[in-house]
């Protein structure tokens, strides 16, 4: 679980180049109280605080899924599946665009944007936070992959950890670009947007090995066997 978890805060800090450009000019346009440091950093802590229980609360939900399909003897091979597949949309990044995901979520995802615009205009700690939720609702690929490393978990605690640590992993870009008020540079934004493929790379290799139940732990365990999962808290 350990190894896991690692995994999701270095995919979260890889794909931080991609969170700059989808939620930095949010995390811009929300105005704060008083034009302090203090009051920054209080608004961006409670902004991006809303964004991580969301995606633990989607990490939840997709590691129960991952439970049961381990109850049902298929997560090895779901596991396995989705980390060629995400291997594949690397290679293949065509056949990727071709698949529309927001389609699916359209009308969700329709409401919560007019949601979170009338929300923009809020200051508030809890108005913030909600924001911060919302944010967490909005389509981004590297939210799609993080979800889909939930699944390969053991049930609903360890899912949420994995989407928890991943938007941990964005803080450092996030945080650092509200309490600046701009841009990261561009030699850090093409450094971490060269880095990326590396996080998908990575979480792919993951996948496949953790399918496998090579018996290594928190690595690739052997899934569904106790005496792993005790050895591997």
């Amino acid at each position: 679980m350990t190894g896991l978890l690692a995994s999701a805060l270095l995919l979260g800090v890889l794909g931080s180049a991609h969170c700059i450009g989808m939620c930095g000019p949010l995390a811009l346009a929300i105005p704060v109280q008083r034009n302090t440091f203090g009051a920054r950093l209080a608004s961006t802590l409670a902004l991006n605080s809303g964004r991580i229980i969301t995606y633990a609360l989607i990490g939840a939900g997709f590691g129960l899924f991952g439970r049961g399909l381990q109850l049902a003897g298929l997560q090895s091979t779901v596991s396995i599946t989705l980390g060629v597949l995400i291997i594949l949309g690397l290679l293949t990044p065509k056949v990727v665009h071709r698949l529309d995901v927001g389609r699916y979520t359209g009308t969700f995802v329709m409401r919560a944007q007019s949601l979170l615009a009338r929300q923009l205009k809020r200051n508030s700690p809890e108005g913030l936070f909600f924001t911060g939720m919302l944010n967490g609702l909005l389509p981004c690929g590297m939210v799609y992959l993080a979800a889909a490393g939930a699944i390969a978990q053991d049930g609903w605690m360890q899912g949420a950890l994995f989407m928890a640590f991943f938007g941990l992993g964005t803080w450092p870009a996030l945080v650092g670009l509200r309490l600046s008020g701009s841009y990261a540079g561009p030699k850090l934004r093409s450094f971490l947007r060269r880095m990326a493929p590396v996080a998908y790379l990575l979480m792919g290799g993951l996948f496949i090995m953790r399918g496998l139940g090579l018996g290594i732990p928190w690595l690739s365990p052997i899934l569904g066997d106790p005496a792993v999962a005790t050895a591997c808290p």
